[in-house]
């Protein structure tokens, strides 16, 4: 099993004088930063485990990775000789923490490694959308993906699901580094997506032959919805796309005791359904969440709560400036 470097903890050690970061799972070359070097260890046949010399990669007897900042051999050389110029620090550093120590640039995670599991609840997300539903969430398209019938290959089409201005040379230029970065790991092929989502907290509910998984990538403007369906014979992958300037702001969620929730981006419907609701909530387990910062709207579900308990809101509205929310915040 490799090893993430962006996200796991490595080994501090000492190599030829260098400060360097060891992991004993190998480290995958396409991970490397830019700019960085990474090194095998090779033991011998009769200590395989022991680290003999420093190589490019060790096709057996594979004794540890060296991920380092520095050049540590010729490039023309096959080996060096590591004898007793390998000495562990006793640390256990992330790449940040090590930069940090070493007082240098930490290189940036790659976008792949940005992937975030989806949340039950957030399941329904990754799936077709009504048109209205998908202007709220600032829809841009999604890309399909198949691998085909070889699990290699990588046909893709667009599907646009928003209006064209929001198609602009921004996006498409960020959508194809997305793409092209994702192809170097879970989008690489079907094996590599079976791998990356069996083992992952990403399974989501909605597939009708099999098991779907959802991850979520979220740059400085756009957010990216990934849906994979490990499977042959059928459409492998959907990359939504997502303008989060476009999207409409949501004012309100409630919830119930069932696990039913819904968010509102109009007001009124926000505060009839609260009106209808209330009443219920000791049957029905009813909740809600305002999120909006409108004085207005934010009275409107204090008063309905005060009048549930047969009492009048004390506050005022020129009371809902900037403060938090008290009882219309959450219930």
């Amino acid at each position: 099993m490799q090893i993430n470097i962006y996200k796991d903890k490595m080994l501090g050690a000492r190599l030829f004088g260098a400060p360097v970061l060891y992991s004993v799972r190998p480290i995958p070359r396409e991970d490397v930063p830019q700019g960085w070097y990474c090194y095998d260890l090779r033991g011998t046949a009769r200590h395989p485990d022991e680290p003999h010399a420093l190589v490019d990669h060790a096709e057996d007897n594979h004794a540890g990775s060296i991920l380092s900042y520095l050049p540590l051999k010729n490039g023309r050389s096959q080996y060096r000789l590591v004898k007793d110029m390998f000495q562990m620090t006793g640390t256990n550093p992330s790449l940040a923490e090590f930069c940090a120590a070493e007082h240098i640039r930490c290189p940036e995670t790659p976008l792949r490694h940005m992937l975030c599991p989806a949340s039950p609840e957030e399941a329904g997300l990754f799936y077709a959308q009504a048109p209205e539903r998908d202007e709220e969430l600032g829809a841009v398209g999604h890309v399909r993906v198949d691998f085909g019938r070889d699990g290699k290959g990588f046909y893709h089409t667009w599907w646009p699901r928003g209006p064209e201005e929001l198609n602009t040379q921004e996006f498409r230029d960020e959508l194809d580094k997305v793409v092209n970065d994702l192809r170097k790991g879970v989008l690489k092929d079907l094996p590599s997506m079976r791998r990356y989502c069996y083992g992952s907290d990403g399974a989501i509910e909605g597939g009708s032959c099999c098991q779907n998984y959802g991850f979520t990538l979220e740059t400085e403007r756009y957010l990216y919805r990934l849906r994979c369906n490990p499977t042959e014979g059928d459409y492998q992958a959907y990359l939504s796309c997502f303008d989060k300037q476009a999207q409409k702001q949501v004012i309100g969620r409630v919830s119930y005791a069932s696990g039913e929730h819904e968010e509102f981006i109009d007001p009124q419907k926000y505060l009839q359904t609260i009106r209808e609701e209330l009443p219920y909530q000791a049957t029905t387990g009813f909740r809600c969440e305002t999120l909006t910062d409108d004085p207005a709207v934010r009275k409107a579900v204090d008063d309905m709560v005060y009048d549930l308990y047969g009492e009048e809101n004390p506050r005022q509205i020129e009371d809902y400036g900037d403060i938090g929310m008290t009882m219309g915040g959450s219930m």
